[in-house]
């Protein structure tokens, strides 16, 4: 069970000190650059730099002066005091409102994003962020541009929007290849290795992680470097390099400040706990992982302490240390709980804004009407009385008539609203409870079957528990992605047997490769084809390649005008006998046999070269 599999840091728009920001002295006024000088070069540690910068803060006038100080104590607080950064990036964004200068308000919504980024509140980053980018294209300085269209990108990594994450990504790479920003190229860099780490090619997501530390380690920002090297790390590891991984894990803490970025730095405390959990080293992986843990929770990082009680559950669990395991396992759901529900109360907020927002452009509008119409009225009385008479008594039934069908209309229209927006958030809320149900009866089997001694009981445990992660992959894309009807196939196939490699520890024996049209399949339909796809999969494993032999699994899932094609091909020993074959027979060939007849399929077997089972699904929704 994974939140967000290996620990990875993405890059936020910080203007390195020293780079980008010191090129623009020339822009501020002279008292405004020698602050900016000052500010820059005099190193200061944390707690003192925020108490100078808050002394000299209140000698300044209310106006853009204020803003390099500003700026100072963003730097000094959003990565371990995002709340306190919020009171500064909002005195930021009033300044620089009342400024009219575009570029400064471009600033003050990106630092403002940066502290709800920090926060988690993925949401509300993303409004900043999009609203700085105009003021930052107003502003002229090219800069700028691509940094908010990193932070945009960061924002859609971290919501799972892959696709766009990566649009973002290239532009603001192309942006500051052009300038030329050698440092933020690295930046970008290593954001578009955490986009290939995500779809599992480690072998390209190290290569860009290797160009980022390069250029991050030969300009000194010793912070950045760190995290890039944590990047790295998983990288290797999951390319089975596990020594090197560990030492470059390292390496990452060794040049990190500490008090610098606590975040950044609770997460490769995090990372370097579970590598040391993984080659087997279980003092040193708790001793990393309870610090990192206790780091987060200082800080507020609430996703690396969840990540942090995942590793700590995983380990208790391997070791059979069920008490352990399930304290930990407790607290992560606690967490994720939490950051769930926060996510919801913001959407609630917002579409409740939105609607009161609506409410009074409606009144505004019905105003206007009736402006409109008294203004018609006087014309029409200097064409007469009689006139004005007639007029009066037509305009005025007109507007009752026109009243009551907007009055009806408005309350219909709230009442269908808020019954959308409520049964939206309780599908999603399901999908939620299903997910986080369906992941803890796989725990628990988890536990169960280490204590079983029989081992064909221990089997059957552990195939019922790859069934229920089966299941909990769905309704977990289903609450995480917009589309609450439909499972995008082509992303759920491949996270499905991929998954099933790593637990039967084939991952160095078996490839898969994938040939899955990209379609959306309602959840009834999704929910059998994963179950028979999990066990033709698990059959392959256990079955197709004995005494270690190596090969390969293909995956074909195609739409055709009026079926799906699916089908598992293996090259492996293929059916040696005709009786007593375990693949053809129990549990499992039953159920795929039962699932067959209820999507109205057509199977079939073939042994050449291996095996082959294919399934014509003629009973199949696709999403609406």
């Amino acid at each position: 069970m994974k939140v967000d599999g290996a620990l990875r840091t993405r890059f936020c728009g910080v203007a390195p000190i020293g780079l980008a920001a010191a090129d623009r002295i020339a822009e501020l006024s002279a008292m405004r650059a020698i602050a900016w000088i000052i500010l820059c070069f005099i190193p200061i540690h944390a707690g003192a730099q925020s108490d100078s910068l808050l002394r000299v803060l209140g000698t300044l006038p209310n106006d853009t002066s204020r803003l390099p100080v500003l700026t100072e104590l963003l730097r000094a607080t959003v990565f371990n005091k995002p709340d306190s950064a919020l009171v500064f990036a909002a005195a930021y964004r009033d300044i620089a409102q009342r400024s009219g200068i575009a570029l400064e308000i471009g600033k003050g919504h990106n630092y403002t994003g940066m502290c709800y980024s920090f926060k988690s509140e993925h949401d509300r980053a993303l409004e900043h962020y999009l609203a700085a980018l105009p003021h930052f294209e107003k502003g002229g300085d090219p800069w700028y541009v691509g940094m908010a269209h990193n932070n945009i990108g960061s924002v859609h990594e971290k919501m799972r929007r892959m696709g766009k994450a990566r649009q973002e990504y290239g532009i603001a790479l192309g942006v500051f290849k052009a300038i030329p920003d050698t440092v933020w190229m690295a930046n970008v860099s290593n954001n578009l290795g955490n986009l290939h780490f995500a779809d599992a090619r480690w072998d390209s997501a190290a290569v860009y992680y290797t160009q980022a530390d390069r250029v991050l380690t030969s300009a000194g920002m010793d912070s950045f470097t760190g995290q890039t090297r944590m990047n790295l790390a998983n990288a290797l590891y999951e390319q089975g390099e596990h020594a090197r991984a560990l030492e470059v894990m390292r390496t990452a803490l060794a040049v990190m400040p500490a008090g610098e970025d606590d975040r950044a730095r609770s997460s490769v405390l995090t990372g370097l706990g579970r590598l040391h959990g993984l080659v087997g080293r279980e003092d040193s992986a708790l001793h990393f992982l309870h610090a990192g843990l206790t780091l987060a929770e200082q800080v507020g990082a609430r996703e690396d302490a969840l990540n942090a009680h995942l590793y700590l559950f995983e380990l208790h669990e391997q070791r059979g240390r069920p008490e352990q395991a399930l304290f930990h396992h407790k607290r992560m759901a606690a967490l994720r709980d939490s950051i769930f529900d926060e996510e919801r109360s913001a959407q609630i907020t917002e579409m409740q804004e939105k609607y009161e927002s609506g409410l009074k452009d409606a009144r505004l509008a019905e105003n206007e009407a009736q402006l409109q119409r008294r203004s018609m009225a006087v014309k029409a009385f200097a064409g007469g009385a009689l006139l004005l008479l007639v007029a009066g008594l037509f305009a005025f039934r007109a507007y009752r008539v026109k009243k009551r069908s907007s009055e009806q209309l408005m309350s219909k229209n709230a009442i269908i609203d808020a019954q959308l927006k409520e049964k939206e958030l309780l599908v999603r809320e399901i999908h939620h409870r299903v997910k986080n149900n369906l992941q803890t009866v796989s725990s628990l089997l988890s536990i169960q079957g280490r204590g079983i001694a029989d081992e064909a009981a221990k089997e059957a445990v552990n195939d019922s528990r790859l069934r229920v992660k089966s299941m909990a992959l769905i309704h977990q894309d289903l609450y995480r992605e917009g589309d609450l009807t439909g499972v995008r196939m082509k992303d759920y196939v491949e996270k499905l047997v991929n998954s099933l490699i790593t637990s039967y520890a084939a991952g160095d024996r078996v490839s898969a490769a994938f040939e899955v049209d990209d379609i959306a399949l309602d959840v009834d339909t999704a929910v059998p084809i994963g179950l028979v796809l999990n066990e033709l999969a698990t059959n392959a494993l256990k079955y197709a390649w004995p005494d270690g032999r190596t090969g390969t699994l293909v995956i074909r899932l195609k739409h055709h005008a009026d079926a799906l094609e699916l089908s598992v091909t293996d090259d492996g020993v293929g059916k040696q006998d005709t009786t007593g074959d375990e693949r053809s027979s129990g549990f499992g060939m039953n159920m795929v046999r039962t699932f067959a007849n209820k999507l109205k399929a057509e199977h079939s077997v073939e042994h050449v070269n291996g095996t082959t089972v294919r399934m014509l699904i003629r009973n199949f929704k696709l999403a609406r």
